[in-house]
């Protein structure tokens, strides 16, 4: 096939946006293109996760998401009755990774410094111009690649030949529609209202949240447009329209008077659902964030499952694009996404309904059971931490994945120390080249990089490992880590881990020897006993096979 793109992506917000910004690394061809002739104002998403902050630190996004946000390290729970509980927030189970915190940023932020970002990649968002249909290159072979019909705005229709279309076009996907693919699930019957504005009366630089036999209200540090943004239940049957006015009535009834609310910048009115799409793979063509699931806004995990839909997806389809990817390995965006997404629209369903059922019986645990339990939680690191460790989405996995593997001679998990193939990476500070790094950054380069741990490792296993996998050419690397002191140069391709955290995080020991390897995602995908190293050249061969796929073979 003739394509004139590798990859078209349909829709410009967070998650195409990550998209874009991870195909850019691998250097493949695309297009990204939005049908608002401008950037969105007004941004629902708010919350930024650990994880999403480590996945997109290796475009240098994430130190300015940081120096833009605003941290939030305690949550301010008012309960009924004037006491109020503080929580500390990720303030434990997520040690090993870089970013310790909750981070507010208003979605139109996020999506300005990663438009920032691939702007100084050359990258343009193609903006005014909409999808209009796709049409199968080869109505026999459903990998064989897409054609597109895109009205532009400035000019008439363009035709686009694209190896790969991802949807990332929200809600009311096009792509979605024109592919013909099943979106299921049902609407709350609760109406929202939500607010950028000026709050006075509330701690600065906490959440708040306020549950009542009524729902719930809940205050985010913003920063800017305004200092907070408030969300909350309206009261069933008021159909008027969002006011100050009417705001302030709400905060009066979830707070009992204690707050004053002023300088709106933005309101709005709104109702949820939660669906999600019967397959994120319809042939060459993909779904990822709003398009393929939606659900509650509770314990702000959806621009993060967005983004991190377009980060497993986007190094797939980049080897794809290069002939370097098995029909397992595109397949296994699907496979590895969905069953994450299923478990995240479940959760936030459970939790939302909690938060907002006026049913006398399932409002029990909100309004008689949290008053009685939440200062012993609050007070246990063990719940806190293993609440983080979900929140964060750092403890996400794809364990049960085609693409993590163990080899032969490694114990079994339940004998193992340390993450196991399908687990997140995780992060620590070592030396590299004389200077203290983080792990995760030493491993961030679009590539499988191959970790060799502990003694006993052959001088030349790099080598072999490149000769090996010669296919692979710049998309390999291959390092050492040891246990060293900072008072010693670890020398070319040594990772010195001088603190040890990094070994014991990894569940590693100086006397045996480990080989691991890590996919472009930053994930375990292979990790076995020893200093062999065919088990780790045959996982890494079977992965980027030519593939069988018309699709997969180079232009």
């Amino acid at each position: 096939m003739n394509y004139d793109v590798d990859v078209l992506i349909v829709g410009a917000g967070p998650t195409g946006l990550a998209l874009a910004a991870q195909l850019s690394g691998f250097g493949v061809s695309f297009r990204i293109i939005d049908r608002r002739q401008t950037p969105s104002l007004q941004s629902r998403a708010l919350a930024v996760q650990p994880r999403t902050l480590e996945a997109l630190r290796p475009f240098g996004i994430s130190d300015a998401m940081t120096r833009s946000g605003s941290p939030a390290h305690q949550l301010h729970l008012h309960l009924p009755g004037s006491e109020t509980v503080p929580v500390g927030l990720f303030d434990t189970g997520i040690d090993d990774s870089a970013y310790q915190q909750l981070l507010f940023l208003p979605q139109a932020d996020t999506e300005r410094i990663l438009s920032s970002y691939l702007a100084s990649q050359g990258v343009r968002v193609e903006r005014g111009a909409e999808l209009l249909d796709l049409e199968r290159l080869d109505p026999a072979d459903p990998y064989a690649g897409m054609e597109a019909r895109v009205q532009r705005q400035d000019r008439g229709i363009d035709r686009i030949r694209a190896r790969y279309v991802v949807g990332a076009d929200g809600v009311d996907s096009t792509v979605r529609r024109r592919a013909g693919m099943d979106f299921r699930g049902s609407g709350y019957t609760d109406t929202f209202v939500l607010a950028d504005l000026e709050i006075d009366g509330a701690e600065p630089a906490a959440v708040h949240t306020y549950p009542t036999d009524e729902g719930f209200m809940v205050l985010f540090p913003l920063g800017h447009p305004a200092s907070w943004r408030m969300i909350s239940l309206k009261k069933r049957g008021d159909r008027r329209e969002t006011t100050l006015e009417t705001l302030q009535e709400t905060a009066d009834r979830f707070s009992g008077g204690a707050l004053t609310l002023r300088d709106p910048q933005w309101m709005s009115s709104f109702k949820l659902s939660h669906q999600m799409a019967e397959s994120f793979q319809w042939g060459s063509v993909f779904l990822a964030g709003d398009a393929a699931h939606v659900h509650s806004p509770v314990g702000g995990q959806g621009m993060n499952t967005g983004i991190q839909d377009a980060l497993n997806l986007g190094w797939k389809l980049a080897l794809g694009a290069r002939g370097l990817a098995s029909e397992e390995l595109i397949d296994s965006y699907a496979a590895e996404r969905r069953p994450v997404a299923r478990s995240i629209v479940d959760f936030t369903d459970r939790l939302f309904k909690l938060a907002t059922s006026r049913n006398a019986l399932k409002k029990l645990p909100r309004t008689k059971l949290l008053p009685a339990l939440a200062p012993a939680a609050a007070a246990s690191e063990r719940l806190r931490g293993r609440a983080f460790r979900t929140l964060s989405q750092l403890g996400i996995n794809y364990r049960s994945s085609t693409l993590s593997e163990s080899g032969a001679n490694r114990l079994p998990a339940l004998l193992s120390a340390g993450p196991r193939p399908g687990d997140r990476l995780p992060d620590a500070v070592v030396m590299y080249e004389d200077r203290e790094r983080r792990l995760q950054d030493l491993v961030a380069a679009p590539a499988f990089h191959v970790l060799l741990t502990g003694p006993g490792w052959p001088e030349d296993t790099p080598q072999q490992l490149h000769s090996a996998l010669s296919a692979l050419g710049g998309l390999l690397s291959v390092q050492r880590l040891v246990v060293g002191s900072p008072l010693l140069f670890g020398g070319p391709g040594i990772i010195q881990d001088t603190s040890g955290l990094a070994f014991e995080r990894l569940g590693l020991s100086v006397r045996r020897p480990e080989v691991i390897v890590i996919r472009p995602d930053g994930y375990i995908g292979y990790r076995s006993s020893g200093t062999n190293i065919n088990g780790a050249v045959g996982y890494l061969e079977r992965l980027t096979g030519a593939g069988e796929r018309s699709s997969l073979q180079t232009v």
